[in-house]
């Protein structure tokens, strides 16, 4: 039980880490203009090869790398639940808007290539920022299930 815990751990912090990395080289490539939307691509990419190779290293199947990217997602996910819900609220949701925009820095480069639409009087690339951290945690989960299928 007690290795089995650690990989989990180890996969989340592996996750984790990875999306902290993104989101202070995101910065530094914006100058590049719509040429940045690589390194979305690239970071899109290296959460797959994460769940690909490290779950066979880990040995931890499909649906525990799925949890360990939800909790390695938690930090944009709670601030994104206030926020869809800011109306049932009695304080204002204005900090974890914030939030929620800094935790998806790596996501920025790809938001001009979005139509400019609104959702519910919100801009489209602000809904596609709520609901992205539940989206995250399926790329290595999906890489996840690659590998057991290979195997």
């Amino acid at each position: 039980m007690q290795k089995h815990s650690s990989s989990f751990l180890s996969m989340t912090g592996n996750l984790f880490l990875v999306h902290l990395f993104f989101i202070l080289l995101t910065p530094l490539v914006l100058n590049l203009g719509y040429f940045s939307a690589v390194l979305t691509l690239c970071y899109v990419l290296v959460l797959f090869i994460i769940g690909l190779k490290r779950s066979l290293a880990l040995n931890i199947s499909a649906l525990k790398v799925l949890a360990a990217g939800y909790l390695s997602q938690l930090p944009g996910i709670i601030p994104s639940i206030f926020v869809i819900i800011k109306d049932l609220l009695p304080f204002p949701t204005i900090v974890f808007e914030f939030l929620v925009q800094v935790w998806q820095t790596p996501f920025y480069p790809v938001y001009p290539l979005l139509p400019r639409s609104s959702v519910a009087d919100f801009p489209l690339y602000f809904m596609v920022n709520l609901f992205i951290s539940m989206i995250i945690p399926l790329l290595p989960a999906a890489g996840a299930y690659v590998s057991k299928i290979k195997k």
